[in-house]
């Protein structure tokens, strides 16, 4: 009789420690939406979330970590206080304090049924992975991962939003979505001198390596709909407007697209909310067309002329490598939705900064949603750069703005290495934060151990 009341009490305690089908449900579309396997997944294998994926930060290389459910090089041994720890406070199970290349500022406002759901879905869904993930080794002062204590005391908060079951399409489900699962203030926040994103100017345009994270607020979306915004998440493409390409290009495919269309739509309600519309006169108009003759090669002396590039132009150049996808006009593809986006008037032709420009041409695009695959190669292995130079700044002039020339100094201080590019000549001032942050780490360490003393019974 014993026997069996305790075999009873095992297995109903089994049946409540596996999460029923709904909340693993809801667990594995939190993961897509948060875009876990951006930063976490494999770079060798491919596998989602095993690690190892390197973040290039102003401070130097971060490797992200294996959170598959392994209890060797995982996540695996993590009760659920541990798990929502780290998502909360950035502290990790043994105390460890983790950077914030990890958005744990913005999954600090998840509420405690969706932290409690993606925890059982890494927990029981994720295939556990022994893979070992190299450690992360930053250079002093910020080797010392103790000072992280200090910088989320300063700027670590949690927000009270609406409940992540608010009304579907409603803008409070959208600032949910936004502010953390979406953590979008990582890239499209701008940040201080402590890498510490600005309160006082949320999603006003950020920076990510060589990337610009375009204003999200009406002072620069007031000439996109709702429903664009939202169509543009689902593709990843928005005819005349925008053409997500680089870590942007990688949210849509991995997250975005994956979304439910309500999700997506309560994003662009809310987004549409923040800030006021910029006044007319600020949006540049595009550059007229122009007469096609300056695009034709022409006789060459020597085939290597005829082949070769380095004595082509702009408009040469264009019309050998980009013509035939975006037209010759730069007026796309006629077929609905185009397969190859028009180019006068998009963003990134048109924005007096050529980084993305730069970047997209550079690194090309390579974007798969339930929208088909959009494909562009990258130039910059193909090009010399001075004839990407040439290149780009057909491109701007041509179907951007007319005097919006850019020039080979841009364009090669954009592609160096986010190491070596003008973010990170805040470098100094970086470092001058993470001494100051030292001091008043000592400084609290030192009250608190004088707190002790002078508390101690006599």
């Amino acid at each position: 009789m014993r026997t069996a009341t305790l075999l009873l009490l095992f297995f109903s305690a089994l049946a409540q420690a596996q999460p029923d089908s709904a909340t693993l449900k809801r667990g594995e579309y939190l993961a897509i939406a948060g875009d876990c396997s951006a930063c976490h997944r494999n770079p060798d294998n491919g596998n989602a979330f095993s690690g190892g994926y390197r973040i290039s930060s102003p401070l130097g290389d971060i490797f992200a970590t294996n959170i598959t459910p392994s209890r060797v090089n995982g996540i695996g041994d993590y009760s659920l206080a541990d798990f929502r720890r780290v998502m909360r406070e950035g502290r990790r199970r043994d105390g460890s304090y983790l950077y914030p290349a990890m958005p744990y500022t913005a999954f600090a406002s998840l509420t405690d049924e969706d932290i409690a759901a993606l925890y059982a879905w890494f927990m029981t869904a994720v295939p556990a992975d022994d893979h070992a993930v190299p450690a992360t080794q930053l250079p002093f002062p910020f080797s010392m991962r103790s000072m992280m204590a200090v910088w989320n005391a300063l700027f670590l908060t949690r927000e009270d939003l609406a409940s992540a079951s608010a009304d579907e399409s409603s803008e409070a489900r959208g600032e949910y979505l936004v502010k953390t699962l979406g953590h979008c203030s990582s890239c499209h926040s701008p940040r201080n001198l402590m890498m510490a994103e600005k309160s006082d100017a949320f999603l006003r345009g950020g920076e990510v390596g060589s990337w610009q994270a375009p204003d999200l607020t009406q002072a620069h979306l007031s000439h996109w709909s709702a429903a664009d915004l939202a169509s543009y998440l689902k593709s990843g493409s928005l005819p005349g407007k925008a053409v997500a390409a680089g870590e942007m290009g990688t949210a849509v495919e991995n997250s975005f697209s994956r979304l439910t269309d309500s999700d997506r739509a309560s994003i662009a309600r809310y987004l549409m909310t923040l800030g006021q519309p910029a006044a007319a006169t600020t949006v540049p108009r595009a550059a007229p067309a122009r007469a096609l003759t300056p695009v034709e090669t022409g006789p060459a002396a020597t085939l290597h002329e005829a082949i070769g590039g380095e004595r082509m132009s702009g408009a040469q150049l264009y019309n050998a490598a980009c013509a035939s996808c975006h037209g010759a006009e730069g007026e796309g593809s006629r077929d609905t939705p185009p397969t190859f986006p028009r180019l006068t008037g998009t963003s990134a032709v048109m924005n007096p900064n050529p980084a993305n420009l730069i970047m997209t041409v550079a690194e090309g695009v390579d974007r798969t949603t339930a929208a088909g695959h959009a494909f562009m190669p990258a130039f910059s292995s193909q090009m010399s750069r001075a004839e990407l130079t040439r290149l780009l700044d057909y491109v701007s002039t041509q179907f951007g703005v007319a005097d919006q020339h850019i020039s080979e100094e841009q364009v090669t201080q954009t592609l160096r290495h986010p190491r070596h590019s003008p973010w990170l000549q805040r470098a100094p001032w970086i470092a001058a934060g993470a001494i100051l942050l030292l001091c008043l780490a000592l400084w609290r360490y030192r009250s608190h151990k004088r707190s002790q003393h002078e508390n101690r019974p006599l």
